[in-house]
């Protein structure tokens, strides 16, 4: 049966020469990504395409219309816009778009919504397949982002092999100061380990210091961790980190309410840290300067009412003032250990990973040093990955450190 299309609300692909060489089996493919065939699919989709512009429709598939509109919507609009989110709140997402058309509403927002119609058509067709845009009712979508009422995000681009439905509640966000001291990166280190090694996700923002020494732990750990961003999921920020976040999408997830492509800017990061904050249930803040942007985080977890940690540090050390003032005025709980961090979300430990077992056996019945099991591993894991299992497996006291290098525990003892 041929579904109708609605003429107020059908937005098709652009011409070939406005898509930049599109061939027929890219669309093909794109098309297939929807489960439709010609002219019908089983959700009820009809795809028009004529002869002079080949162009395709999704405005009859009710999922994917939405998730166009909430697309062309956020490309029109800047992130955590309350005016916009009051349209869609009001109205529905549909009528808030068509009021945009006719110039009811933001007057930017108005300006820009029919080129973002546009752009979100050809996103949605040529994005790769590690991608999606995930909106409120996906089995991806985190519920506990409308926690953020008017400040929620409209959609989230997500890059990576982890789905977010998989774990549930099951996450914990470790933040914590750029410029980060040895002590800082060890706990976080260890506190992402623990906590992969039970299932719990890490979330942060992939930043330099306590993010990455995070998103490290988890992964030396073969744990999941997700990313939440500042740019586009395509765009490598900081530079230095290109690495770790490919490491992430790999095994983990990259998000971002910013569409590809978008660059960082200093406010973007601000906005963001409301996401980290609401993705879990607990947030640990492990070092921070009294000016450290890494409280807005912990602020934004406290008003959403999540629980805080703050990490004490030296009494002297400026990089943790932040987190002992916060502790001082009641807005953070003391973490006393990382087990009771951990116990929070309750379950057992799972075995060693096998990144893991791959150290302790090359290092059984004798001493390696660090560039010996780099060497000695590097088909198998990144010189930051060893470093990180080997630090966690030292804590954890597989490892005992000797005079040249690391050995692994005598089994039985």
């Amino acid at each position: 049966m041929t579904v109708p299309q609605r003429s107020n609300a059908s937005h098709s692909l652009p011409e070939d020469e406005e898509i930049e060489g599109l061939s027929e089996t890219r669309v093909t493919e794109a098309v297939s990504k929807y489960q439709v065939t010609e002219a019908t699919s089983k959700n009820g989709l009809h795809i028009s395409a004529s002869n002079s512009t080949r162009g395709y429709t999704m405005a009859d598939d009710e999922r994917n219309r939405e998730r166009l509109l909430r697309l062309a919507a956020s490309l029109a609009s800047t992130p955590a816009d309350e005016r916009v989110m009051t349209d869609i709140a009001t109205y529905g997402i549909e009528q808030a778009v068509d009021r945009w058309r006719e110039g009811l509403g933001p007057t930017s927002v108005c300006d820009r919504i029919q080129v973002a119609l546009q752009k979100a058509d050809k996103l949605l067709l040529t994005m790769p397949d590690t991608w999606r845009y995930v909106i409120p009712g996906d089995d991806e979508w985190p519920s506990q982002c409308e926690d953020l009422d008017l400040s929620a995000p409209i959609g989230l681009w997500c890059r990576g092999s982890l789905s977010l439905d998989t774990v549930g509640d099951r996450m914990v966000s470790i933040v914590g100061a750029r410029a980060a001291t040895a002590y800082g990166e060890r706990v976080a280190i260890e506190l992402a380990s623990a906590c992969a090694q039970h299932n719990i996700a890490v979330v942060s923002g992939a930043a330099y210091g306590i993010d990455a020494a995070a998103h490290r732990g988890a992964l030396a750990a073969s744990g999941p961790t997700v990313a939440v961003l500042a740019c586009g999921i395509d765009v490598s920020y900081p530079a230095a980190h290109a690495g770790l976040l490919e490491r992430v999408a790999e095994s983990g997830l990259l998000m971002s309410e910013s569409p590809p492509g978008t660059k960082p800017h200093k406010h973007l990061f601000l906005i963001r840290n409301r996401l980290i904050a609401a993705l879990s249930s607990h947030t640990v803040v492990v070092e921070a300067a009294l000016r450290s942007g890494s409280l807005s985080t912990s602020n934004w977890a406290s008003d959403l009412g999540r629980t805080v940690w703050g990490i004490p540090g030296q009494i002297s050390s400026a990089a943790s003032a932040g987190v002992h003032e916060a502790i001082r005025r009641g807005v953070m709980n003391i973490a006393p250990s990382i087990d009771s961090i951990v116990a929070q979300y309750g379950g057992a430990p799972n075995e060693l990973s096998e990144n893991e077992r791959l150290v302790i056996e090359l290092c059984r019945g004798r001493e390696l040093t660090l560039e010996h099991l780099i060497a000695g591993l590097d088909t198998r894991m990144s010189s930051h990955e060893v470093v990180g299992v080997v630090t966690l497996l030292e804590l954890r006291g597989y490892l005992i450190r000797c005079d040249h290098g690391w050995t692994a525990k005598p089994t039985g003892t």
